[in-house]
């Protein structure tokens, strides 16, 4: 039963999804907790967000002073970010090194957890291929130039 509503949910994110969106596996970890995830890679995003239920979940939520709104492609969209947490990802299969910090939204959509944006994109070397996103070189490496 868990499987089909997790295969219904996947078929309505992506109904819902914009050209510049693709879906990809991940698995976030914080300590001892773990959880299995598609999520929206969005080229779209200039930032990458968790949902506040998602980092709850794991523990790993670290709240804010000053709640502040990232505006969304939506017609009057906005997420309300009021804090962030760092995770260990492994994305498509491939781990992170160092983990990631991600905002933390207190407001999305029922059926997202996580949206990967540009930033990580660019910094895992994210291709686009017909099997899906994935990171272009295996182990994931970072450059400082």
């Amino acid at each position: 039963m868990e499987k089909l509503l997790s295969y219904k949910k996947q078929l309505r994110m992506e109904k819902e999804m914009k050209v510049e969106q693709a879906l990809a596996d991940v698995e976030v970890r914080y300590k001892e907790k773990g959880m299995k995830l598609k999520c929206i890679i969005d080229t779209g995003a200039s930032r990458s967000v968790i949902s506040k239920r998602l980092s709850d979940d794991l523990g790993s939520f670290i709240p804010i002073a000053k709640p502040y709104e990232l505006r969304t492609a939506d017609k009057e969209g906005k997420l309300r970010i009021v804090g962030y947490c760092r995770v260990e990802v492994v994305f498509q299969g491939v781990e992170v090194p160092g983990g990631v910090v991600f905002e933390v939204a207190e407001n999305m959509r029922e059926d997202v957890d996580l949206i990967i944006g540009r930033s990580e994109i660019d910094a895992w070397d994210i291709i686009f291929t017909p099997e899906g996103p994935k990171p272009k070189k295996v182990p994931i490496e970072f450059e400082i130039i």
